[in-house]
């Protein structure tokens, strides 16, 4: 056992298929399982993140701007559709980064995805191919080139240095992440041995001034959880076995619960806090233990540390998502011979606030006392010479009441000058605005004459900031808000996404600058001053770029093409491609969708898309797949290359030949829905479909959907009988058995972080909304569990699942095994070491095979014989034609 477990590993680092095939049918072969075999393959949030992953880890999630898709592949038309090969080799461009002083610019650039040394660290097996390369842009016309001499690989970008003369840099070799810094004129490293700890919500690392920078490190020098998260338990599971094979020591994991408090046996490794002198690489450590977060002052004087205190109790009334394990305990230290200064030992710091002012006297924390719940707490003042003091902000509400508090939900606050500015609702109002928190007088809403007043800042001055809203900019101080463009213009935030920043700087972390950076409707970049006056930053610009990075006066985005993509510089002497991807790809043309508009199943308008079989007409279409996610319709919108390459991308089984439907099913945040709404939905597209596009067969379509998706296409399959095939990848069939089981970090690595708040709470308050647990409303877990109505499916179905997922693979067993009890129709596909997402090349590969050759055989029969003719027509021959 363990030797067949640490194959599947072992070829899982190589991107090797390995996976376990289990197919039974009501004939001749019912119960035979079929062997093990190699076949082909085709990411997520969300966090950490996760990442589309599903929406559990967005959370995973994401904050991209899109890029719209590029041209239409039909019958007739020049260009070839997106396959999977294309998918699994394209190169891409990562994170960007413009030193403070504009002279040089870094970026990331992905080599081809399938060229990876290895896929068990999930989404972040890229980083083994990413190469760091340097602009020079105080040189006219300079071309990019290697920032280290030789061009390695496995590189990552880091922040600059105040005067952005240094950068900080990792690099990931093996089991190894060392930070390095480097001179960038010069293109010298000091490798420091050291490796930075990577936290979900907190920071890293910080300069302090321009020699010294702190970093959380790790110094045990193991990879960070965030990269073991994927592998870890695999590597533990091997270990494991190897101990009980010898028989000299015990093998086991131990987890306890009591008064609603997880423990484990084993802890977690600490963190230390080190100072580095960089000019004389001397390392000074600050701090030592369970840190989660640290924040240097703007003066480099002190230096705030939020560590983990006691357990929290679980409430058994509640559950969240993204909740807390431990109190936070904040304390401050001195970095100029000061004395340390340590706050109320019963005061619990909120995850996502710690702001400090620009004076660098006080910092702003959201404060609980032990034992409160999150929103009985107040925002806080704390002084540098330990004084706190809360801030009155009564009647107001920062915590969103769906989300909770959390490290993927948090309050937002910064400082106008030495005001703190709280974005808050008024009450029981659904309307949130940014209000002034100014002493001896009530909050004062300085975006009360906004429409829409946004949730962040763009970037904050010394006693105020900038803010974009209702199409301008504008600055608000402590005394209210003043529109800086005028009416008739129409300007939007940026938001760059990067799925690796910590939570905490994502939402409370506005850029210290003098001017706001944003698009015009155009897409072109502009800084806009206090006075109002707007600077071009580059001439063209695009409506669809995604901008990488940007200051005062230069810009990185992309451009695509197709899959081609090109990094434009923009500076305000206009613009330049500095580098480009997947040039050898310019044949590929994108698939533009097709709107379908209908009502939903509450009255309301709302568009689907459908997506041609490239090359074919709609009548010769080999089926219609309908591609589900209730609250979510998949426009083509160009997301980058990355997107591509994890989940069941439309655009691929369309290449194939398919027509894709994108169907909108409502889904309201506020109640579960029932499957025969989630069904009334799917049909309305398909009807509006089948009346628009009345050439497409149908007597052959498949209902197919990943994760929340695949849960809802066994939803469909339950109380339908309009469809001949169900398709199933990463879905829930039993919530029961999702709100309990374990995932295999859980029960691997117990000490690290355990998901069985996660996993309760996206079936009591996510997705599902059970509303509670199990033995509280066991009725709504029977109706909303597939695997409770087993009995109602008649259609074929195709189980997906992955070992690793937490969504268990028992999830998808369970359904196997009904529908062989019942005499039904399926085939299980298992693939060892993946979780909710394929990241093995083979596997992205085998999945969409697997997927394409199961339609065949179950819509096989419902091929009219005039369509077979037309396939042989297609590719010249007697055979059907390939995809």
């Amino acid at each position: 056992m363990a030797g067949w477990h640490d194959g599947s590993r072992a070829a899982m680092r190589q991107g090797r298929p390995f996976r376990l095939t289990g197919r039974w049918s009501s004939g001749p072969d019912t119960g035979r399982m079929a062997r093990g075999s190699l076949a082909w393959w085709l990411l997520a949030r969300a966090l950490g993140l996760g990442l589309r992953p599903a929406p559990q880890w967005v959370g995973l999630v994401i904050l991209m701007l899109c890029m719209a898709a590029g041209g239409a592949v039909a019958a007739g038309q020049t260009g070839r559709p997106l396959t999977v090969e294309d998918i699994v080799a394209l190169e891409s461009f990562g994170r960007a980064s413009i030193a403070p002083n504009e002279r040089w610019a870094v970026y990331e650039r992905r080599g081809g995805y399938d060229t990876a040394p290895r896929y068990d660290l999930g989404a972040r097996s890229t980083w083994t191919i990413m190469k760091l390369r340097r602009l020079d842009l105080g040189r006219a016309g300079s071309r990019s080139e290697p920032l280290l001499e030789g061009d390695p690989s496995g590189l990552l970008c880091g922040p600059w240095s105040p005067s952005g003369r240094r950068l900080v840099i990792c690099r990931l070799i093996g089991e190894t992440l060392e930070l390095g810094i480097v001179d960038v004129a010069s293109r010298g490293v000091r490798w420091t041995g050291l490796t930075p700890e990577l936290p979900m919500a907190g920071a890293t690392m910080e300069w302090v001034g321009e020699d010294r920078l702190v970093l959380m490190s790790r110094p045990d020098r193991s990879l960070p959880w965030l990269l073991r998260f994927s592998s870890g338990s695999q590597a533990r599971a091997t270990e494991d076995w190897a101990r009980s094979a010898a028989g000299a020591r015990p093998s086991r994991a131990v987890l306890n619960t009591a008064d609603g408090v997880l423990s484990s046996r084993a802890r977690p490794a600490d963190q230390s806090l080190v100072l580095m002198d960089v000019p004389t690489g001397r390392l000074q450590t600050l701090a030592s233990g369970q840190i989660s977060d640290f924040s240097v002052s703007p003066d480099g004087s002190w230096l705030a540390i939020v560590e983990n205190g006691e357990p929290v109790a679980v409430q058994p009334g509640s559950v969240s998502f993204s909740g807390v394990r431990h109190r936070q305990r904040l304390s401050l230290l001195g970095l100029k011979g000061q004395a340390p200064v340590r706050f109320d030992a019963q005061s619990d710091i909120g995850p996502g606030l710690l702001r400090w002012s620009p004076s660098s006297h006080a910092l702003l924390a959201w404060i609980r006392r032990d034992g409160e719940a999150w929103d009985q707490g107040r925002l806080a003042r704390l002084e540098n010479d330990g004084t706190v003091t809360l801030l009155d902000h009564t009647g107001l509400a920062p915590i969103d009441p769906d989300r909770g508090l959390g490290f993927l939900a948090g309050v937002r606050a910064d400082w106008f000058g030495s005001t703190p500015v709280l974005y808050a609702r008024d009450g029981d109002r659904p309307r949130q605005d940014w209000y002034a928190l100014a002493p001896d007088r009530q909050p004062l809403a300085i975006t009360a004459q906004m429409q829409v007043p946004p949730s962040r800042l763009n970037s904050v001055t010394e006693n105020g900031g900038f803010l974009v809203g209702d199409g301008g900019v504008w600055f608000s101080d402590a005394a209210g808000t003043q529109r800086l463009t005028p009416e008739g213009t129409v300007y939007r935030d940026i938001l760059i996404g990067d799925t690796e920043t910590p939570f905490r700087l994502r939402i409370n972390s506005a850029p210290r600058r003098l001017s706001a950076q944003v698009q015009s409707a155009e897409g072109s970049v502009v800084s806009v001053q206090g006075n109002g006056e707007v600077l071009a930053v580059g001439r063209d610009g695009s409506a669809d770029q995604r901008i990488l990075a940007v200051s005062a006066g230069t810009s990185l985005a992309l451009r695509a093409n197709g899959v081609v993509e090109d990094l434009v510089l923009s500076t305000q002497q206009g613009d330049r491609s500095v580098d480009q991807v997947n040039a050898d790809l310019a044949e590929v043309v994108r698939i533009r969708p097709r709107p379908v508009s209908h009502m939903d199943s509450k009255g309301r308008p709302v568009v689907s898309q459908l997506f041609a079989p490239a090359g074919r007409r709609l009548a010769d279409a080999r089926g219609v797949i309908v591609l589900v996610y209730p609250g979510s319709v998949s426009t083509g919108a160009w997301q980058g290359p990355f997107y591509l390459t994890y989940g069941l991308r439309a655009e691929v089984l369309a290449g194939a030949g398919y027509a894709v439907l994108s169907p909108a099913i409502p889904h309201e945040p506020s109640h579960s829905p029932s499957p025969e709404t989630l069904t009334e939905g799917v049909d309305l597209a398909v009807d509006a479909m089948l009346e628009q596009y009345p050439d497409l067969a149908a007597g052959r379509m498949a209902v197919a959907g990943h994760s929340f998706g695949g849960g809802t296409a066994l939803l469909v399959a339950t109380r339908s009988d309009r469809y001949q095939a169900y398709i199933a990848w990463a879905g829930f069939s039993d919530l029961f058995g999702q709100w309990g089981e374990f995932s295999p970090v859980s029960r691997q690595v117990p000490e690290e972080e355990p998901l069985i708040n996660r996993t309760q709470a996206w079936v009591e308050t996510g997705q599902a909304r059970m509303g509670g647990p199990p033995w509280a409303r066991p009725d709504a877990y029977v109706a909303f569990s597939p695997f409770m109505a087993a009995d109602r499916i008649r259609a074929p179905v195709l189980l997906i699942a992955g070992d690793r997922d937490f969504v268990p693979v028992t999830q998808a067993e369970r359904m196997f095994s009904a529908l062989y009890r019942l005499g039904g129709h399926s085939r299980l596909i298992t693939y060892w070491g993946e979780d909710h997402f394929n990241w093995s090349p083979a596997n992205i590969r085998d999945v969409y095979s697997q997927i394409l050759e199961w339609l065949d055989q179950v819509l096989e029969a419902r091929v009219r014989p005039e369509q077979k003719t037309s396939d042989a027509r297609l590719n010249g021959s007697g055979a059907r034609a390939d995809w």
